[in-house]
């Protein structure tokens, strides 16, 4: 038997969002009493015990680390029980919760256990169904969850408009001040070169430039600077532990009015509850802007002569907030990882890798791909990702027929044993009367029903059988599965593409040295795993 321990913080304590613990005192109380859960139980005493873990991660939907891990796992046999501290901390989407507990779980053989609610799937055969209280806590649980986005909402604006940052981490070149985590202070180490970035701009020099000086004189990247300060933040880049400075991070620096001393909050909202990667640029006139807040390390001055420098030299390049470029933080290098730069020119817009990465080769530096290329390549992927779809459903409706028919067979069949058991036992019946009645001896009753009872026997473990047969049938798709091949099935003839199709659709891009490309797609492993089944069967 392998018991599964699943552990989840929505949020991370102060202490590990300072980077001083690796994972919350929650998390260690919480696994103190699964432990301990386990440990009472006799029937535990021999089990595997494995652990899935998500820290800092909303239980708004199951898209976690630890829990695809656990799923996966699940889905694989690999997993006999789910023990959680509570509902909660599976999850806190009531239908996504009901769907798991009342159908996937036990389709499955998966017995779960919440100790804090008192609920053990095998005293509930019928999921939590079997307990209106339990039913009621999911939904309690979501409704909860909900009423406190909205009231973390309101108390960060509210922060935000006294002019209290809100924000994890500083921007480069400030602190937090260590009377008040609200308030940031200049770092004086960071601080002067913010300085020297506007001061060199502003003397002519442009963000090239700047950045090859900062090169030159092994000034620390803002990553490098944050990992030395002892943050444990996963960047969204952070395979790449060598990092150099580059123009587009002196842009950013160079448009940042941070630096003036305002407070600058609230410029993005999530478009789905606990989905980190929902979140929608709003517009400027909607964020929480404060000036003064704190100490300025750029005069306003100095700052509107660098902005009208950079409105002069890149007039076509300046972003509205709600622009977003086609494969924004999609494109990476196939050979060092690191992210493609964006160059425009008079005859389009091309990519390319400087393979100054710390694991850069000279493959990096041959890389060139116009977008129009690329655009062209992807249209083609998803085309055939379109075509697949559709072939899959196809062979899939033939299997689910293939099972409804096998379940028929079951079925009837266990029909037809359970017939052959009721005869059995009317005949056992019937052989007692004839006893009772002294029409035969003794000797003969128990003889006749040892026969009887061994064709019982016989017949139930045919019944056993067959229901562990009936069980293992299960459909090869899940629902996400359904509802992808459902949105890919139309784009079988997709000829234009936009920012929102390649949001959904693709989680990263890999260039390669001659234009080769490779697509990671935002489709869940079950479904990939169809796909390649059908890919295999169509190359045969």
């Amino acid at each position: 038997m392998t018991a599964a321990k699943y552990i989840r913080l929505s949020s991370a304590d102060e202490d590990i969002r300072m980077g001083d613990k690796a994972e919350s005192n929650s998390v260690v109380n919480q696994r103190k009493l699964l432990d301990c859960y386990l440990e009472s139980h006799r029937e535990f005493s021999n089990c595997t015990i494995l652990e899935f873990l998500d820290d800092g991660r909303s239980g708004t939907n199951l898209d976690r680390p630890g829990m695809r891990a656990m799923l996966d796992a699940a889905r694989r046999h690999e997993i006999d029980c789910i023990i959680v501290k509570d509902f909660s901390r599976f999850a806190r989407d009531y239908i996504e919760s009901g769907r798991y507990l009342e159908q996937v779980f036990p389709a499955l053989g998966i017995r779960f256990i919440s100790v804090n609610d008192c609920y053990d799937s095998y005293d509930f055969p019928y999921g939590t169904a079997g307990n209106i209280n339990n039913g009621l806590l999911n939904l309690i649980n979501e409704m909860y969850s909900r009423d406190l986005s909205q009231k973390s909402k309101a108390a960060k604006r509210l922060y935000a408009q006294r002019g209290q940052c809100i924000s994890a981490y500083p921007v480069y070149g400030y602190l937090k001040s260590p009377e008040d985590k609200r308030t940031w202070i200049p770092d004086p180490e960071t601080a002067p070169v913010v300085q020297r970035m506007f001061n060199w701009y502003a003397e002519g020099l442009t963000s090239t430039e700047i950045a090859k000086r900062l090169n030159e004189d092994g000034i620390p990247t803002p990553a490098q600077h944050k990992r030395a300060l002892g943050s444990k933040r996963q960047l969204w880049n952070s395979e790449r532990t060598d990092n150099f400075w580059r123009a587009t991070t002196i842009g950013k620096i160079l448009r940042d009015e941070r630096y003036t001393g305002k407070l600058v909050a609230l410029k993005t909202t999530l478009s789905e509850l606990g989905n980190i990667h929902s979140a929608k640029a709003i517009e400027k006139d909607d964020w929480v802007i404060v000036p003064g807040a704190f100490e300025a390390i750029i005069s306003q001055e100095i700052f509107d002569q660098v902005q009208a420098k950079i409105e002069t030299a890149w007039p076509t390049r300046k972003l509205g907030p709600m622009k977003r470029r086609l494969f924004s933080r999609k494109l990476r290098c196939g050979h060092c990882g690191a992210a493609l730069i964006r160059h425009e020119i008079a005859q389009g817009v091309y990519y390319t890798c400087d393979g100054r990465a710390w694991n850069g080769t000279d493959d990096c530096k041959k890389i060139r791909l116009f977008e129009t290329d690329l655009i062209q390549a992807v249209l083609a992927s998803i085309r055939f990702q379109a075509q697949l779809a559709k072939k899959t459903e196809k062979r899939l409706d033939r299997k689910e027929k293939q099972i409804q028919t096998a379940q028929n067979r079951a079925q009837s069949a266990q029909q037809r044993i359970q017939k052959q058991i009721a005869q059995l036992e009317t005949r056992k019946a019937e052989a007692y009367l004839s006893y009772d009645l002294g029409e035969v001896s003794q000797s003969d009753y128990k003889n006749r029903c040892k026969k009887i009872d061994a064709a019982i026997m016989e017949q139930k473990r045919q019944l056993d059988a067959l229901e562990q047969d009936s069980g293992s049938i299960l459909p090869d798709m899940d629902t996400v599965s359904c509802e992808q091949i459902n949105s890919l099935k139309p784009l079988s003839n997709l000829r234009t593409l936009n920012r929102d199709m390649v949001e959904v659709l693709i989680h990263s891009i890999q260039i390669y040295n001659g234009n080769r490309i490779e697509i990671a797609w935002n489709f869940n492993e079950d479904y990939m795993k169809l796909l390649a089944e059908e890919d295999t069967a169509m190359r045969v």
